[in-house]
């Protein structure tokens, strides 16, 4: 009995070890338009993405879960201040998680092309909350990414990161959290740009959602794909973090 017992017990100690670490934007069609907005038009697990079209959209996903928090907050206006995430992190050590991203090439100068936001926040250890947010624009000259950490009494620091030309169409915007120093550092596109930013108390949990808008889209740029992954899986993040790191689910990098 004891050795089935130890044999029952390395297997589940295997499997955990092994199972994928993932999240899933499961929030409908339709819970997304009661709120005014689109699901994207394409939803796999952690993958979303759509075409772009003449008329102007608004498109949002997130998780089921973290959908029927904000529908139970009296104040969807605050809901995001609030939020308890939906994913547990160590409170110790350095997490991180990525978002690779490809955004078209648009050629009019008026159009207006956003990636606002992708926000990973969650509940700390003081009972505030904190979120890390991504955005992009693309507007005339300006074609650049930001990200930035929001609390409920300030913004923190904002770093800009040009989009910049890769192998495969894609930027990979990288966020690690030092949870032993509460410090937020960004990779971007496989180049360490350091901690950028310092949150006052161990982050407990997170949750993670995508937003993106276009406006005076012509026929010249119709067609074109945004499409946004969010990699939490150990095996799937860019081997640049600083030694020990693991993705949220403490899985080694």
């Amino acid at each position: 009995m004891k050795k089935i017992l130890l044999g029952l017990g390395l297997a589940l100690v295997s499997f955990t070890s092994w199972s994928a670490c993932d999240y899933n934007f499961d929030a409908t069609q339709a819970d997304i338009q009661s709120q005014g907005s689109e699901r994207f038009t394409s939803v796999n697990g952690s993958e979303v993405s759509y075409n772009t079209t003449l008329a102007n959209k608004v498109y949002v996903a997130m998780s089921k879960s973290i959908f029927n928090t904000i529908l139970s907050n009296p104040d969807s206006t605050t809901a995001y201040n609030s939020l308890t995430g939906d994913k547990i992190l160590n409170t110790s050590g350095i997490q991180a998680f990525e978002f690779k991203i490809k955004v078209p090439e648009i050629k009019n100068n008026t159009t207006m092309l956003n990636i606002f936001p992708i926000m990973a926040g969650g509940k700390m250890a003081n009972g505030e909350n904190m979120n890390i947010m991504i955005s992009y624009q693309k507007l005339g000259s300006t074609n650049s990414f930001y990200v930035n950490t929001a609390f409920a009494k300030n913004i923190g620091q904002v770093i800009q990161l040009p989009v910049q030309n890769t192998a495969d169409g894609y930027q990979r915007i990288g966020i690690y959290l030092n949870q032993n120093s509460n410090q937020l550092g960004v990779i971007f596109n496989g180049v360490n740009k350091g901690y950028i930013d310092t949150y006052p108390s161990k982050l407990k949990n997170i949750f993670y959602s995508i937003g993106s808008n276009y406006t005076n889209m012509t026929a010249t740029d119709v067609g074109k794909e945004i499409r946004i992954k969010l990699l939490l899986d150990s095996v799937d993040l860019l081997k640049m973090y600083p030694t020990g790191t693991t993705d949220i689910c403490g899985n080694m990098i």
